[in-house]
């Protein structure tokens, strides 16, 4: 006989003390991946302005050093997000002391193939980060870095051609845009202390 399994259809109630969660206003530092214009940057920003407003943006050189900067600290968070190719690890790594308490979706800065203002034609040597790296056509040679800003300070800095990068970042180093692929629509989550319900409460004392 075979085993029938019901499914409800109404939503689980969460109990009292775990929907203060819901509230943000304790946190004080937002860490994420930098440098100056990443899309990681730019989704804090949007996170901040409607959850918690009081709150700092620290950006770092890689995400895995975002998380071991928030991990285990009561009024900060890392940002997150899906596509970075290692975000499992970075959860599991600090599964005792950090989880994950808010998700949302928002549509990236424009992607862009960008190139320094003295190169026209399409570059052989691009860098990029390896999550976006399916925008550039397999003939063109990849030199993989930590982020899309990072991408286009080594651009600018002459060590590829070209890059794959944000709107925002190549405008703050000077390149030249040689295609354009529109904003993506990307999920980013935000991952604070274990036990947050507490520190909310405190945070509001």
């Amino acid at each position: 006989m075979l085993n029938r399994i019901r499914f409800s259809t109404q939503a689980p109630v969460p109990p009292a003390g775990e929907r203060l969660v819901r509230s943000f206003a304790w946190v004080r530092r937002v860490h994420t991946l930098g440098p100056q214009g990443t899309n990681c940057q730019r989704a804090a920003q949007s996170w901040i302005a409607g959850r918690c407003d009081r709150a700092e943006i620290v950006l770092h050189r890689s995400m895995e050093q975002a998380a071991g900067e928030a991990a285990g600290r009561e009024r900060e968070v890392m940002l997150g997000v899906v596509a970075y190719p290692e975000l499992h690890s970075i959860i599991y790594r600090h599964l005792q002391v950090m989880r994950l308490i808010d998700m949302f979706i928002m549509d990236t800065d424009e992607m862009v193939l960008a190139v320094r203002p003295d190169q026209q034609a399409e570059p052989r040597l691009c860098a990029t980060h390896p999550a976006p790296q399916s925008l550039l056509p397999p003939r063109i040679e990849r030199r993989f870095v930590s982020s899309t800003a990072i991408a286009a300070e080594q651009c600018a800095q002459g060590e590829a051609e070209g890059c794959i990068t944000t709107l925002a970042a190549a405008g703050l180093n000077g390149l030249h845009i040689l295609r354009r692929y529109g904003p993506v629509p990307m999920g980013f989550t935000i991952h604070g202390p274990s036990s947050p319900v507490a520190r909310c409460c405190r945070a509001h004392v």
